[in-house]
């Protein structure tokens, strides 16, 4: 019951998340958002390494570490935030949540890990379902076709799918052998790291940390609740979760972001897009076999 209770909490965390990321992105630029979140996010993760202990790698694991970071967190959130700007939430949480297929495809091409029949068709049903959100948005142009901007937005989320993949690719050897809070707390601060460094270069009216107190509210919330609470409860979870149970929670992720961003941003999907949803979401789900599946879950 509380392992259950554990991963729901995170889900609804993860699912939110999407939809706290737009709102603040309507009051300051995506480099100032990601430097505060994760800036905030770092103070708290020292916390939890006070009570944890500093955890000791070598030279070799922290630069692998580090490389690992810059596809996830780095890489990852700088396409998904800029793609944010440009899409709506339930969108772009739905793309995220094709990183399995990514991650299969990716394994079929560098590792040489033979690609599935069942596999070929969750690809094939996941493209379909994308192209029915897109040209089912009531804002697309002539003829129904995408306005650039948004075509834009698709394919900054889709290097963010491409950048979890290549995570997790890098991270499988550092997982089996160190512990994932440890791992997770030395990734965000190279992260951080990064999203300070692109905050305090940018020009000075860019920099502006002017937010409402409604902005300050998701900010709060991204990094205690969606970054640090949701990480640590997912892998306290995870030691007690099979691999295809975890990924039926997932799932619901953007479902959860769609029904926050019906009452919160008062968006609604169409009917060809809904149809498109489900496509992607049995895609996502008739790739996973109990046995093999990878449990990654498409941040906010």
């Amino acid at each position: 019951m509380i392992v259950h209770l554990a991963m729901t909490t995170t889900m609804i965390l993860w699912g939110v998340s999407f939809v706290a990321s737009k709102l603040v992105l309507e009051e300051i630029s995506p480099l100032t958002y990601m430097g505060v979140r994760f800036l905030l996010a770092s103070v708290l993760l020292a916390g939890v390494m006070a009570l944890r202990g500093r955890p000791r790698f070598s030279r070799k694991t922290h630069g692998m570490i580090a490389l690992t970071a810059l596809a996830e967190p780095a890489a990852y959130f700088l396409f998904e935030t800029f793609g944010l700007t440009l899409l709506s939430p339930s969108i772009a949480s739905l793309i995220i949540a094709t990183t399995p297929l990514a991650v299969m495809l990716l394994a079929a091409a560098v590792l040489d890990e033979p690609l599935s029949r069942r596999g070929i068709a969750a690809v094939f049903f996941s493209i379909t379902g994308i192209s029915f959100l897109v040209l089912g948005n009531g804002n697309a142009g002539a003829l129904g076709v995408p306005e650039p901007g948004q075509i834009l937005g698709i394919f900054l989320i889709f290097g963010a799918v491409l950048s979890a993949a290549c995570y997790i690719t890098l991270a499988r050897s550092l997982t089996q052998r160190h512990d994932p809070v440890n791992l997770t707390v030395i990734q965000t601060w190279w992260g951080a790291g990064v999203f300070i460094f692109l905050w305090r270069i940018q020009p000075a009216p860019a920099r502006a940390l002017s937010l409402s107190p409604l902005g300050w509210g998701a900010v709060i919330f991204l990094a205690a609740g969606a970054t640090v609470a949701a990480f640590l409860l997912y892998n306290w979870a995870l030691r007690y979760e099979t691999a295809g149970r975890a990924s039926l929670y997932i799932n619901a992720i953007p479902v959860i972001t769609a029904i926050t961003s019906w009452f919160v941003l008062g968006e609604r999907l169409s009917a060809v897009q809904a149809a498109g949803a489900l496509l992607v979401l049995l895609a996502v789900r008739f790739s996973s076999h109990p046995k093999e599946v990878l449990v990654v879950p498409p941040e906010g």
